[in-house]
């Protein structure tokens, strides 16, 4: 898991605590929430990021065509909300809960199966 690039810092008000970060990783950015939030932009941030009121459920079933199991493992994530997203990514590591999807690792907690999941969730945490 290479780390990810802070490319913005948006704190919501003067002197709050909290921010809107965009994230970079080599596929993609992500807009994150952040409390407390000390990044600045330039700074390298673990990749492992947290996922709030998040569901993943299998994106194939073992027993569909091989044609049908590659249309639907297309990675893919697409911002629903300010910071909240659906897509569709490779489970890491399925004991930890951690998907992977266009180079962001995000932390479900649990995910049902192995191989690719559809998810959906509220909001990514960093």
């Amino acid at each position: 898991m290479k780390p990810l690039l802070v490319s913005r810092v948006e704190p919501f008000s003067p002197g709050d605590e909290s921010a809107k970060v965009s994230l970079q990783s080599e596929f993609g950015e992500l807009v994150v929430f952040s409390y407390p939030c000390d990044f600045k932009p330039g700074d390298l941030v673990p990749n492992k990021l947290s996922v709030l009121d998040g569901d993943a459920k299998a994106a194939y079933l073992a027993d569909w065509p091989d044609e049908m199991k590659k249309e639907h493992a297309v990675e893919r994530i697409e911002r629903t909300g300010p910071f909240s997203y659906k897509g569709i990514g490779y489970v890491a590591d399925q004991s930890s809960g951690l998907v992977e999807v266009m180079g962001f690792v995000l932390d479900f907690g649990e995910v049902p199966c192995t191989g690719h999941v559809e998810f959906e969730c509220l909001r990514v945490d960093l």
